[in-house]
Protein backbone atom coordinates (compact mmCIF):
# COMPACT_ATOMS: atom_id res chain seq x y z
CA UNK A 1 0.00 0.00 0.00
CA UNK A 2 1.42 3.32 -1.10
CA UNK A 3 2.41 5.60 1.61
CA UNK A 4 0.10 8.60 1.77
CA UNK A 5 2.04 11.81 1.59
CA UNK A 6 1.16 14.35 4.15
CA UNK A 7 0.14 17.62 2.55
CA UNK A 8 1.82 20.56 4.09
CA UNK A 9 -0.48 23.41 4.94
CA UNK A 10 0.35 26.61 2.98
CA UNK A 11 1.85 29.31 5.09
CA UNK A 12 -0.31 32.42 5.14
CA UNK A 13 1.58 35.65 4.35
CA UNK A 14 0.47 38.22 6.86
CA UNK A 15 2.67 40.95 5.31
CA UNK A 16 1.12 41.19 1.81
CA UNK A 17 -0.56 44.44 2.80
CA UNK A 18 2.88 46.05 2.91
CA UNK A 19 3.15 45.88 -0.90
CA UNK A 20 -0.10 47.75 -1.45
CA UNK A 21 0.75 50.16 1.31
CA UNK A 22 4.16 50.90 -0.25
CA UNK A 23 2.54 51.57 -3.62
CA UNK A 24 0.03 53.87 -1.98
CA UNK A 25 2.74 55.79 -0.14
CA UNK A 26 4.74 56.15 -3.38
CA UNK A 27 1.75 57.54 -5.24
CA UNK A 28 0.92 59.84 -2.34
CA UNK A 29 4.48 61.13 -2.28
CA UNK A 30 4.39 61.77 -6.03
CA UNK A 31 1.09 63.60 -5.63
CA UNK A 32 2.44 65.96 -2.99
CA UNK A 33 5.61 66.59 -5.01
CA UNK A 34 3.48 67.67 -7.97
CA UNK A 35 1.27 69.80 -5.73
CA UNK A 36 4.31 71.44 -4.17
CA UNK A 37 5.90 72.15 -7.55
CA UNK A 38 2.74 73.70 -8.96
CA UNK A 39 2.03 75.76 -5.85
CA UNK A 40 5.51 77.32 -5.81
CA UNK A 41 5.39 79.37 -9.00
CA UNK A 42 8.38 81.23 -10.25
CA UNK A 43 7.10 84.80 -10.02
CA UNK A 44 9.62 86.10 -12.53
CA UNK A 45 8.76 83.43 -15.12
CA UNK A 46 5.06 84.03 -14.54
CA UNK A 47 5.57 87.74 -15.18
CA UNK A 48 7.61 87.05 -18.32
CA UNK A 49 4.83 84.79 -19.58
CA UNK A 50 2.15 87.43 -18.99
CA UNK A 51 4.31 90.15 -20.54
CA UNK A 52 4.95 88.05 -23.64
CA UNK A 53 1.22 87.43 -24.02
CA UNK A 54 0.54 91.16 -23.70
CA UNK A 55 3.23 91.97 -26.22
CA UNK A 56 2.05 89.40 -28.76
CA UNK A 57 -1.57 90.47 -28.58
CA UNK A 58 -0.86 94.17 -27.97
CA UNK A 59 -2.89 94.27 -24.76
CA UNK A 60 -0.90 97.23 -23.53
CA UNK A 61 -0.15 100.42 -25.36
CA UNK A 62 -2.49 101.55 -28.08
CA UNK A 63 -6.06 100.80 -27.09
CA UNK A 64 -4.97 98.07 -24.67
CA UNK A 65 -5.47 97.27 -21.02
CA UNK A 66 -2.85 97.72 -18.35
CA UNK A 67 -4.55 95.36 -15.89
CA UNK A 68 -2.58 92.13 -15.53
CA UNK A 69 -5.70 90.12 -14.74
CA UNK A 70 -7.68 91.56 -17.63
CA UNK A 71 -4.72 91.20 -19.95
CA UNK A 72 -4.29 87.50 -19.18
CA UNK A 73 -8.01 86.83 -19.48
CA UNK A 74 -8.17 88.67 -22.78
CA UNK A 75 -5.10 86.83 -24.04
CA UNK A 76 -6.65 83.44 -23.27
CA UNK A 77 -9.87 84.54 -24.97
CA UNK A 78 -7.92 85.59 -28.05
CA UNK A 79 -6.11 82.25 -28.19
CA UNK A 80 -9.22 80.10 -27.99
CA UNK A 81 -11.55 82.30 -30.06
CA UNK A 82 -12.29 80.81 -33.50
CA UNK A 83 -10.92 82.87 -36.36
CA UNK A 84 -14.08 83.05 -38.43
CA UNK A 85 -14.34 85.22 -41.54
CA UNK A 86 -13.05 88.69 -42.27
CA UNK A 87 -15.67 91.10 -40.85
CA UNK A 88 -17.16 92.54 -44.05
CA UNK A 89 -19.12 95.25 -42.27
CA UNK A 90 -16.94 95.53 -39.19
CA UNK A 91 -15.24 98.71 -38.09
CA UNK A 92 -11.48 99.19 -37.74
CA UNK A 93 -11.47 97.67 -34.25
CA UNK A 94 -13.14 94.44 -35.35
CA UNK A 95 -10.88 94.16 -38.39
CA UNK A 96 -7.80 94.77 -36.25
CA UNK A 97 -8.85 91.93 -33.94
CA UNK A 98 -9.28 89.64 -36.93
CA UNK A 99 -5.84 90.52 -38.33
CA UNK A 100 -4.17 89.99 -34.95
CA UNK A 101 -5.78 86.57 -34.49
CA UNK A 102 -5.16 85.52 -38.09
CA UNK A 103 -1.44 86.30 -37.94
CA UNK A 104 -1.22 84.87 -34.43
CA UNK A 105 -2.56 81.53 -35.69
CA UNK A 106 -0.54 81.37 -38.91
CA UNK A 107 2.85 82.65 -37.71
CA UNK A 108 5.24 81.14 -35.20
CA UNK A 109 5.83 83.41 -32.18
CA UNK A 110 9.46 84.10 -33.11
CA UNK A 111 8.53 84.72 -36.73
CA UNK A 112 5.83 87.16 -35.71
CA UNK A 113 8.14 88.91 -33.27
CA UNK A 114 10.78 89.48 -35.96
CA UNK A 115 8.44 90.43 -38.80
CA UNK A 116 5.51 92.30 -37.27
CA UNK A 117 6.43 95.54 -35.56
CA UNK A 118 2.89 96.57 -34.70
CA UNK A 119 -0.77 96.15 -35.62
CA UNK A 120 -3.15 98.98 -34.82
CA UNK A 121 -6.14 100.88 -36.17
CA UNK A 122 -7.31 104.45 -36.54
CA UNK A 123 -10.60 105.95 -37.71
CA UNK A 124 -10.19 104.93 -41.35
CA UNK A 125 -8.35 101.61 -41.34
CA UNK A 126 -5.99 99.00 -39.90
CA UNK A 127 -2.21 99.11 -40.18
CA UNK A 128 0.21 96.19 -40.19
CA UNK A 129 3.69 97.60 -39.59
CA UNK A 130 6.48 95.35 -40.88
CA UNK A 131 10.04 95.65 -39.57
CA UNK A 132 12.04 96.70 -42.63
CA UNK A 133 15.25 95.09 -41.38
CA UNK A 134 13.56 91.66 -41.48
CA UNK A 135 12.44 92.08 -45.09
CA UNK A 136 15.25 94.08 -46.71
CA UNK A 137 19.04 94.25 -46.50
CA UNK A 138 20.42 97.62 -45.39
CA UNK A 139 20.15 100.20 -48.16
CA UNK A 140 18.33 97.78 -50.48
CA UNK A 141 14.81 97.38 -51.84
CA UNK A 142 15.25 93.70 -52.72
CA UNK A 143 13.21 91.38 -50.53
CA UNK A 144 15.12 88.82 -48.47
CA UNK A 145 14.27 85.23 -49.37
CA UNK A 146 14.06 84.44 -45.65
CA UNK A 147 11.29 87.03 -45.24
CA UNK A 148 8.96 85.68 -47.92
CA UNK A 149 7.26 83.20 -45.60
CA UNK A 150 6.17 86.06 -43.33
CA UNK A 151 4.98 88.09 -46.30
CA UNK A 152 2.96 85.07 -47.47
CA UNK A 153 1.11 85.05 -44.13
CA UNK A 154 0.25 88.73 -44.52
CA UNK A 155 -0.91 88.07 -48.09
CA UNK A 156 -3.32 85.43 -46.80
CA UNK A 157 -4.94 88.05 -44.58
CA UNK A 158 -5.26 90.45 -47.53
CA UNK A 159 -6.84 87.68 -49.62
CA UNK A 160 -9.63 87.32 -47.08
CA UNK A 161 -11.16 90.66 -48.12
CA UNK A 162 -11.40 93.09 -51.01
CA UNK A 163 -10.48 96.30 -49.18
CA UNK A 164 -8.24 98.90 -50.73
CA UNK A 165 -4.64 98.62 -49.53
CA UNK A 166 -2.05 101.37 -49.21
CA UNK A 167 1.56 100.21 -48.78
CA UNK A 168 3.75 102.88 -47.21
CA UNK A 169 7.55 102.94 -47.17
CA UNK A 170 9.32 104.60 -44.22
CA UNK A 171 13.02 105.02 -43.34
CA UNK A 172 15.06 106.61 -40.59
CA UNK A 173 16.91 109.89 -41.18
CA UNK A 174 20.28 108.36 -42.03
CA UNK A 175 21.32 109.88 -45.40
CA UNK A 176 21.71 107.52 -48.34
CA UNK A 177 23.44 108.22 -51.64
CA UNK A 178 23.33 105.23 -53.94
CA UNK A 179 22.95 105.11 -57.75
CA UNK A 180 19.52 103.49 -57.38
CA UNK A 181 18.54 105.43 -54.29
CA UNK A 182 19.83 109.01 -54.25
CA UNK A 183 17.76 109.67 -51.11
CA UNK A 184 15.49 108.01 -48.59
CA UNK A 185 12.50 108.90 -50.75
CA UNK A 186 13.61 106.48 -53.45
CA UNK A 187 14.60 103.78 -50.96
CA UNK A 188 11.26 103.89 -49.12
CA UNK A 189 9.37 103.97 -52.40
CA UNK A 190 11.32 101.04 -53.80
CA UNK A 191 10.60 98.94 -50.74
CA UNK A 192 6.89 99.71 -50.78
CA UNK A 193 6.72 98.89 -54.49
CA UNK A 194 8.61 95.62 -53.95
CA UNK A 195 6.00 94.49 -51.43
CA UNK A 196 3.15 95.39 -53.78
CA UNK A 197 4.83 93.56 -56.68
CA UNK A 198 5.24 90.45 -54.55
CA UNK A 199 1.56 90.43 -53.53
CA UNK A 200 0.39 90.93 -57.10
CA UNK A 201 2.84 88.59 -58.86
CA UNK A 202 3.03 85.67 -56.44
CA UNK A 203 -0.39 85.86 -54.75
CA UNK A 204 -2.45 87.15 -57.66
CA UNK A 205 -3.96 89.94 -55.60
CA UNK A 206 -5.85 92.50 -57.69
CA UNK A 207 -3.39 95.33 -58.53
CA UNK A 208 -6.33 97.77 -58.59
CA UNK A 209 -6.55 97.41 -54.81
CA UNK A 210 -3.05 98.76 -54.20
CA UNK A 211 -1.46 102.16 -53.80
CA UNK A 212 2.28 102.47 -53.13
CA UNK A 213 3.55 105.53 -51.25
CA UNK A 214 6.97 106.76 -50.08
CA UNK A 215 7.23 108.86 -46.95
CA UNK A 216 11.01 108.63 -46.71
CA UNK A 217 12.08 109.80 -43.26
CA UNK A 218 9.26 112.32 -42.91
CA UNK A 219 6.94 110.32 -40.67
CA UNK A 220 9.00 108.86 -37.81
CA UNK A 221 7.07 107.21 -35.00
CA UNK A 222 9.88 107.91 -32.50
CA UNK A 223 12.86 110.31 -32.51
CA UNK A 224 15.86 109.09 -34.50
CA UNK A 225 18.11 109.40 -31.44
CA UNK A 226 19.12 105.76 -30.88
CA UNK A 227 19.71 102.72 -33.08
CA UNK A 228 16.66 101.05 -31.55
CA UNK A 229 14.50 104.04 -32.45
CA UNK A 230 15.93 104.25 -35.96
CA UNK A 231 15.12 100.57 -36.42
CA UNK A 232 11.52 101.25 -35.39
CA UNK A 233 11.26 104.04 -37.95
CA UNK A 234 12.49 101.76 -40.75
CA UNK A 235 9.23 100.04 -41.57
CA UNK A 236 6.67 99.11 -44.22
CA UNK A 237 3.09 99.87 -43.23
CA UNK A 238 0.32 97.92 -44.93
CA UNK A 239 -2.82 100.01 -44.52
CA UNK A 240 -6.15 98.17 -44.96
CA UNK A 241 -8.64 100.95 -45.71
CA UNK A 242 -12.05 100.69 -44.04
CA UNK A 243 -13.43 104.08 -45.08
CA UNK A 244 -12.43 105.21 -48.58
CA UNK A 245 -14.27 108.52 -48.23
CA UNK A 246 -11.97 109.68 -45.44
CA UNK A 247 -8.68 108.67 -47.05
CA UNK A 248 -6.91 111.37 -49.01
CA UNK A 249 -3.93 110.49 -51.19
Amino acid sequence: MAKKLKRHEEHENHERWLVSYADFITLLFAFFVVMYATSNEDAEKQKQFEDSIKLELRLTGRGGSDSSGDALDNAIAELVMPLGQFPKKGGPGEIEDYVVRALGKSMEPQQKKEAIQDIYHDAVGVRIALAASTFFPSGSAKLKVSSLSSLDKVADVLKSNQRRIIVEGHTDDTPIQEPLFPSNWELAGGRASAVVRYFVKYHQLDPKRFISISYGDQKPIVPNDTEEHRSMNRRIEIFIVTDDKKVEI
